[in-house]
């Protein structure tokens, strides 16, 4: 199959979407055996998938790159299918085409996530991708769920495509390496890990407040990735909690460094009301980190029995369960090892499999 792909994506800083498109196409280029055409918006991505076509079309506003550039890119090079990785696609795509459904957060009648201009976008071209494209894949089986509630999309032509986490997560790190990278950012003592961004949908509310019932009884400061996204509500909560000596905001930690931050926290919190799939929680579990999670959409389908499920709610039971992960070394090695052969259940090579399943039963409508 000649396979055309929005690559947009790829222009996005550090992301779920973005980690999301450059893995699975790094995993089907592996695979062999067909070839991908990827459509940048900017010349610096040349050479970053050497084995592919790449094609820049030079247009970064991205609604006149996906409404003009791509379509008219697609009926020039004519491919077999189209795969959109970002839960929407344009009109106008002259070939069968597969939308990849990331979440349907945009959907939420209470959580306040992106700004409304995107929010009426979005809700207009997911339900349009689910009735143009020839088929769908969603990356948990609860953001299936939220597409067959939410759109028209036939049950038939939706399949899930569970992710996986880079596998750079999984290689050792030296122990030097990582107490380095500690000392580099200001982490002496012990912590406990929040990878994300900055949003109410994350409700580090929750975790901020647990983290003040605990008090000593948690011997740990708590470290932030992420952008700063609603950063001045973040910032009023740590004041008014007296939580300032304990807070440490990272920013944007380079991708090479991550696994020395996962392997360096005492756990890995992640308090989300709601998410398509969590690659926090397998990142985790891939570095040997403990995961504290939220029992909550997609989150306890991704962690598996390796990791303590909290009512993302219960700032008491956060407290109580963050100490014990912290004290207990019992429970820490069987979150540990729980943690391990559950992530070892997602690799990226099954995400190309059923991928590529999905845009071959989509290429043949052509035949029809």
């Amino acid at each position: 199959m000649r396979i055309a792909v929005n690559a947009r994506t790829l222009d996005y800083p550090a992301c779920g979407p973005k980690e999301y498109l450059a893995c699975l196409v790094r995993a089907l280029l592996d695979g062999g055996g067909h070839e991908l055409v990827l459509y940048y918006p900017h010349a610096s991505h040349l050479g970053t998938f050497p084995e592919a076509t790449e094609t820049v079309l030079p247009v970064r506003n991205r609604l006149a790159f996906d409404w003009l550039a791509l379509p008219l890119a697609l009926r020039r090079d004519n491919p077999d299918v189209a795969f959109f990785p970002s839960s929407n696609m344009p009109p106008g795509i002259p070939c069968p085409a597969v939308t990849a459904m990331l979440d349907l957060g945009y959907f939420h009648p209470t959580l306040r996530m992106y700004k409304r201009g995107d929010t009426l976008y979005m809700r207009r071209f997911i339900r349009y991708a689910a009735r143009r494209s020839q088929r769908l894949v969603a990356i948990s089986e609860h953001t299936r769920r939220d597409v067959l509630r939410l759109t028209r999309a036939r049950p038939e032509h939706v399949t899930v495509t569970p992710l996986a986490c880079d596998p750079l997560y999984r290689a050792p790190a030296r122990p030097e390496a990582v107490a380095a990278f500690r000392e580099r950012n200001g982490l002496a003592r012990p912590y406990v890990l929040y990878a994300g961004n900055i949003s109410p949908r994350k409700n580090l509310g929750t975790l901020l407040q647990a983290f003040a019932l605990a008090g000593q009884a948690l011997p740990c400061d708590l470290a932030l990735t992420g952008g700063m996204a609603w950063s001045e509500d973040f910032a009023a909560s740590v004041a008014r909690l007296g939580l300032a000596g304990r807070v440490k905001r990272l920013g944007q930690v380079a991708k090479d460094d991550m696994p020395l931050l996962y392997r360096g926290a005492t756990a890995l919190a992640f308090p989300s009301l709601f998410e398509g799939v969590g690659l926090p929680i397998l990142e985790a579990q891939a570095c040997g980190t403990p995961v504290v999670c939220a029992a909550a959409t997609s989150l306890p389908e991704v962690a598996g029995d390796g990791a303590l499920l909290v009512d993302p709610g219960d700032a008491v039971a956060w407290a109580e369960a963050l100490c014990r992960v912290a004290t207990d070394p019992g429970l820490r090695e069987a979150l540990i090892r729980r943690g391990h052969d559950n992530e070892a259940r997602f690799t990226w090579e099954r995400t190309a499999r059923l991928t590529l399943d999905a845009l071959a039963a989509a290429a043949a409508w052509r035949d029809r």
